[in-house]
């Protein structure tokens, strides 16, 4: 009887460890629309404000991304699609179907890390081997996403 006792007592300290690590483990919530951004600073010695651009990224509940600029007086387009993969706790792997701004990157899978600040901004980097005449590029590129959220009322000084 003691022995079951402690058997059971010791999986269930293994089975708290397991569950405990793989929740330290657990991936953001990476689904929903997402804009581009950037630091922007009359100071070179401070990083300043965020600031929004005209570019999105949305991945979806099933698994596709798409990529997509808002042309000002114009429209939008979407400039990338195609599948990404939750591969790693901090990383996304994109299957790039197409894409307009990085067509080197079409029929490959493009790695992204990522680390979260604050629940709501993303700062990914990935790495780009050749430019798209095939020269060798081997660089790192950063990018800064915030979620896009709905607020809680409509905003009185919307342009629509």
């Amino acid at each position: 009887m003691k022995r079951r006792f402690l058997f059971i007592l010791v999986a269930m300290f293994l089975m708290s460890g397991i569950c405990k690590t793989m929740a330290q483990t657990t991936s953001a919530d990476l689904k929903g629309i997402w804009q581009m951004c950037f630091y922007v600073s009359s100071d070179p010695s401070i990083p300043g404000e965020l600031k929004p651009s005209n570019s999105f990224k949305i991945l979806t509940d099933d698994g596709k991304f798409i990529n997509m600029t808002v042309v000002p007086n114009k429209g939008a387009i979407i400039i990338g699609s195609g599948t990404y993969q939750q591969t790693a706790p901090n990383a996304f792997t994109e299957h790039v179907d197409k894409n307009l701004h990085l067509p080197q990157l079409v029929g490959t899978d493009n790695v992204l890390e990522y680390e979260m600040k604050g629940g709501e901004v993303m700062m990914l980097k990935f790495f780009v081997k050749k430019d798209p005449e095939g020269n060798e590029l081997n660089s790192w590129f950063y990018e800064t996403w915030k979620k896009v959220k709905m607020p809680a009322t409509y905003p009185k000084d919307l342009v629509r």
